[in-house]
């Protein structure tokens, strides 16, 4: 259901009801909220009467926050876009909506589960490579090893501020620290690289309207063709 969010609306001003999230279009040059923090060239995407969300389309992200910070003009604008649904409806929506909740959740527990099981298989083929001391030269002379290191830093600090968790409390980021380790190869996969590490970030929390910070873990997957630039193939939290 969540998403349904990313959906671009044409028009000036369309609405459609999905679920209990109505979509709509509402562009603003300047959108200042009851917290004090200001937004230009902003436009409300969606929002969520029940739970009283609503999401926000700025310099291409998307950010979800509490209509309670909206101005009141703002929400009465929204309040004149709900639509009125009989009890019925309101109830099979709130249906819908766990259902989904359920679906989503199931589904990402499947996926976890799945990378979970192939990157603990990675390290244990890792850990039963040979000598160290043979690996570790192979280390060394391994040509790859300085341009992989450059690329799994520049794409961990865009995933970081830009893609992770677009549908969380995590807004703007303000501050970031990528921690990484020296790139490994992976066994029995020519030209594939590993890199772990430990994003630390300062973010803007757009349910507490402050500040927060946060870590975590990860891991890269690259692969290295001869004559081509590197392509990143996933990234993995831990």
């Amino acid at each position: 259901m969540i998403r349904r969010l990313s959906l671009l609306l044409a028009g000036l001003l369309a609405v459609q009801v999905s679920a209990v999230v109505v979509e709509v279009n509402l562009p603003y040059k300047v959108l200042r909220l009851k917290d004090g923090m200001i937004f230009t060239d902003v436009a409300v995407k969606s929002f969520n009467p029940a739970a009283g969300t609503v999401v926000l389309q700025a310099n291409k992200d998307l950010i979800s926050l509490r209509t309670s910070l909206l101005p009141d003009d703002v929400n009465a604008r929204l309040k004149e876009l709900t639509p009125v649904l009989s009890k019925e409806e309101q109830e099979a929506e709130r249906l819908q909506e766990a259902a989904d909740r359920k679906k989503a959740a199931d589904t990402a527990e499947r996926r976890q589960k799945m990378a979970e099981d192939e990157a603990q298989a990675v390290r244990t083929a890792s850990r039963n490579l040979n000598v160290k001391v043979a690996e570790q030269t192979a280390v060394r002379a391994d040509p790859h090893l300085e341009e992989v290191g450059r690329f799994a830093e520049e794409r961990a600090r865009s995933y970081f501020k830009y893609q992770d968790d677009p549908y969380s409390n995590v807004g703007a980021v303000v501050g970031s620290d990528i921690l990484l380790e020296n790139p490994e190869p992976v066994p029995g996969w020519p030209g594939r690289y590993r890199v772990e590490g430990t994003a630390n970030r300062q973010f803007i929390n757009n349910q507490a309207s402050g500040f927060g910070r946060g870590s975590k873990e990860f891991e890269i997957l690259i692969q290295t063709e001869a004559g081509r630039k590197p392509k990143l193939v996933e990234i993995r939290i831990k």
